[in-house]
């Protein structure tokens, strides 16, 4: 009954949209966004922070609200959503039509905002586009010889990253862990840090910051994480892996886990993993790394799939910004879905094509487009009955035996970003094993579409195939997209020998790595690197299971994109160390050129 409610309500405030749009000034907005404020007009009912994860939400204390019932009660005062608005020159101040802006990247602005405010941007002739702040998802001793380090190694004088600054926007990292220290003084103890600054963006308005003198004083008291002045702790592990990747030095274990850039000095951004505050990251990075006069290489082993995949997401155009000057690269990880049919393609001349979605969860989401000059009708069919047919210009609800769906067809029209139109589809409350048709019909215009399922673990498209599955920010011109191959398929571990061999073929392309090209039809990855497996630093806040962690008890195996974009990340620093002013466009030329 709850359920049932719930539905017609959203369905009431779904129907509403057309009479918003009526009045003219919501073009500026994401469909998402604009959905948002259609349920918010008709309901006192709605829980902001019900729409996390889908939003990044934040209660009057800057805290990331976690997910609640969508229709669970009204939410709380002073509820604030982060967005991208895209504006129609450069703007650098820290204000906005009045409003604070946390960061900008030139014409991105990355702010936190009302819903009666996202009224305020819409209006505004400066104003291009409003994009919500999406959620992302987290994505050596042998990996080594495979991109040819261990040459450059053994140079004289070794070429080591020393006097560039490599970052990263993960889940943290263990700042006592020994491969990220030094010993200054020659005494035999580590007490010096690599790493110059920590932002833990994970708590509060703006987070906290960490400096080297900090760090270096729980060092000297031998503190581990937050038991000193530094707070922060990389309780996944994941950004200790992947910093051990691209710069450890090797100096807690005899077993010789030496990243690629062991002299590069450090700077760790923690995030919530949204696409404003991993603007907000980088751009903190390569600010720090000016005031050192270094040029820095920033690691990204991260990424989704909302968004155009064409390079023109507020998110992607941002980085392409902060990438602009010379001595500063964005390296990315190209996706893990490289054996995931979540795309589906098809070219229209006045017929139709049809696919189905299996759905892997209660609540799917699906985004397609297609040309903006062109009129395509949309008709999800759900196992059970009730089709829902929306045509382009419009949108459309229905709530079914199967679940709840709702479609926006470019009901605002071309998308201004890149002048296509996209279609929205939300599906909720599914029944388990029932899946959907989807038929996509040309009512005129013709060309191709293309479509994602772009929530985490939402499903199969049956028809569909993985192509296509460079994960958003991998779209973006300036950023170098990598992918991975197998290096390594056996290592000793705390449970004995492990074999993979039979699933990880050395010197095979992983059979995870998302592929190419980007849906304008550019080339990605750029470049493919060490991915499965590889060992690197372990968390001491972390687990490791025992067949993947080494005996030394300090580094661990892991595999994926995540881990083959830190490699190009420290061969960048090394690149960098020789020639500080290389922009991205020449360090992904030299690597594209020199590639083996």
């Amino acid at each position: 009954m709850r359920k049932l409610a719930a539905a017609l309500v959203f369905a009431a405030s779904l129907c509403f949209i057309v009479e918003l749009f009526a009045s003219g000034g919501q073009e500026q907005l994401h469909p998402y966004l604009r959905a948002v404020l259609a349920q918010k007009e008709r309901t006192s009912t709605l829980n902001l922070a019900g729409l996390s994860p889908f939003l990044q939400v934040f209660n009057a204390d800057g805290v990331i609200l976690p997910c609640l019932p969508l229709f669970g009660g009204v939410g709380e005062k002073g509820e604030s959503i982060g967005v991208l608005v895209k504006v129609t020159r450069p703007m650098w101040g820290a204000s906005f039509l009045g409003l604070p802006v946390g960061i900008s990247t030139g014409t991105i602005l990355c702010m936190r905002v009302t819903l009666e405010d996202l009224f305020l941007l819409a209006a505004s002739p400066d104003v291009i586009y409003v994009e919500p702040a999406w959620r992302t998802e987290p994505k050596l001793d042998r990996s080594l010889p495979a991109i040819g380090v261990d040459r450059v190694h053994a140079q004289s004088p070794p070429v080591i990253g020393e006097g560039v600054i490599i970052g990263a926007v993960d889940t943290g990292i263990d700042y006592t862990h020994l491969d990220f220290r030094y010993d200054a003084d020659g005494d035999g103890f580590e007490e010096s840090s690599r790493i110059l600054y920590i932002w833990d963006q994970t708590g509060g308005f703006f987070g906290t910051y960490y400096d080297k003198a900090q760090i270096e004083s729980d060092l000297a008291l031998g503190f581990g994480s937050g038991e000193g002045l530094v707070r922060q702790a990389d309780t996944e592990g994941h950004g200790t892996h992947v910093m051990g990747v691209t710069a450890g030095d090797g100096s807690s274990s005899l077993a010789g886990f030496v990243g690629v850039a062991p002299g590069a000095e450090l700077i760790m951004v923690k995030t919530p993993f949204y696409t404003s505050d991993i603007l907000a990251g980088v751009d903190y990075i390569f600010k720090r790394a000016e005031e050192h006069d270094l040029p820095a290489v920033v690691n990204l082993s991260l990424g989704g799939h909302s968004g155009p995949h064409d390079g023109t997401s507020l998110f992607e155009q941002g980085l392409d910004e902060l990438a602009k000057e010379p001595g500063r690269v964005i390296i990315v990880s190209a996706g893990n879905e490289g054996d995931r049919s979540i795309h589906v393609s098809h070219t229209l001349h006045g017929n139709s094509s049809t696919f189905s979605v299996d759905p892997a969860s209660d609540s799917v989401e699906l985004s397609l487009w297609y040309p903006g000059g062109s009129f395509f009708t949309l008709t999800v069919a759900p196992s059970t009955g009730g089709a829902l047919v929306v045509l382009a210009g419009s949108t459309g609800y229905t709530s079914t035996a199967s679940g709840n769906i709702y479609v926006d067809n470019a009901s605002a029209g071309v998308n201004p970003n890149n002048g296509d139109k996209e279609i929205m589809v939300t599906l909720s409350d599914l029944v388990s094993g029932s899946p959907l048709i989807f038929t996509v019909s040309d009512e005129g215009g013709g060309g191709r579409f293309d479509g994602w399922i772009t929530s985490t673990n939402g499903g199969t498209i049956l028809g569909g195939d993985s192509t296509h599955t460079i994960d958003e920010p991998g779209n973006a011109e300036r950023v170098i997209t990598v992918g991975a191959f197998n290096t390594k398929a056996s290592w000793p571990s705390l449970s004995g020998e492990q074999d993979f061999f039979a699933s990880y073929p050395v010197g095979a392309l992983s059979y995870f790595s998302s592929q190419g090209p980007t849906r304008d039809g550019r080339q990605k990855p750029e470049l493919t690197a060490p991915g499965a497996w590889v060992a690197a630093a372990l968390s001491a806040d972390s687990t490791s299971p025992s067949y993947l962690t080494h005996p030394d008890g300090e580094h661990t195996m892991l595999l994926g994109t995540s881990i083959s974009a830190p490699h190009i990340s420290g061969v960048v620093a090394l690149m960098l160390s020789i020639n500080p002013q290389l922009t991205a466009g020449e360090v992904k030329g030299k690597l594209i050129t020199t590639a083996a």
